[in-house]
């Protein structure tokens, strides 16, 4: 018996092209391995890879740094940071253009004018919300138990008149004394005395011409308002004062001294 010929006549002999397709195939299962191995963006690891895989299909051009594109969590990131910072220039110009109070704006003026004063401890300047005090030390202002004003203290009102004839807002002027009664032929008693170095001051200011009288009120509150006990002789001369009180709207800013008449 013929094996040979018997074996010849039962091979079957496998098309050319099935190899060169089995080998296309291999080569396109490893190039997706290749490829999903690539989908977690690894420098290193593209680079080390790049080289076999240009040998694998004879590619005979060198191989050129590819740069992995960039993630897009730091652009997100760097978006974020950028609206960050706008707000944060934002927030800052509001507050550099955002005016100052009125009542501050009155009060630096009123310190400018008044320096040696407030240096030689003669006045004060308080700010109160929309409101500034200006007060007098008794011994500045008047003579003990009188209720004309001091020669002294007439420059200072007068600087105060150029503040207050171009600032809005009414203009309250209050007496106050210590505890310690008094009775004599012009005074009943410290009502008398607060109210009328109240009113010497009003009439002060009404006769520069620089301020309304519809602005203007003298009260006097003898002791019932003090600013701390009357115990001692400082608490009591500290409590004998005149405080002269600018009400202003909102809105109320003084107007440049050049346009003062």
């Amino acid at each position: 018996m013929d094996f040979d010929n018997g074996f010849k006549k039962t091979e079957r002999r496998q098309p050319m092209w099935l190899t060169s397709f089995a080998d296309l195939m291999s080569l396109l299962f490893a190039m997706f391995v290749m490829l999903l191995s690539f989908s977690d963006i690894n420098s290193d690891s593209f680079h080390k890879n790049a080289g076999p895989i240009s040998q694998a299909f004879d590619s005979q051009a060198p191989t050129k740094s590819i740069v992995p594109p960039p993630q897009v969590l730091p652009y997100m990131k760097l978006e974020i940071n950028q609206s960050d910072d706008e707000e944060e220039v934002e927030d800052k110009e509001s507050k550099a253009v955002q005016p100052e109070p009125p009542s501050k704006v009155v009060a630096e003026e009123l310190r400018r004018v008044l320096l040696e004063e407030l240096r030689r401890q003669l006045v004060d300047v308080i700010e109160r919300d929309n409101m500034v005090v200006i007060r007098f030390r008794d011994h500045a202002a008047f003579a003990p138990g009188e209720r004309e004003l001091s020669s002294a203290i007439l420059p200072t009102l007068d600087n105060i008149v150029t503040v207050l004839g171009r600032t809005p807002g009414r203009i309250r002027v209050e007496g106050h004394t210590d505890n310690v009664p008094i009775s004599t032929e012009l005074f009943r008693s410290n009502w008398d005395l607060s109210a009328a170095r109240a009113a010497s001051v009003v009439h002060y200011l009404l006769q520069t011409g620089r301020i309304a009288p519809d602005r203007l009120s003298a009260e006097g509150f003898a002791d019932s308002r003090p600013l701390t006990g009357n115990d001692t002789m400082d608490d009591r001369a500290r409590n004998r004062r005149v405080e002269i009180s600018i009400e202003m709207p909102a809105s109320a800013v003084p107007q440049a001294s050049g346009n003062t008449p």
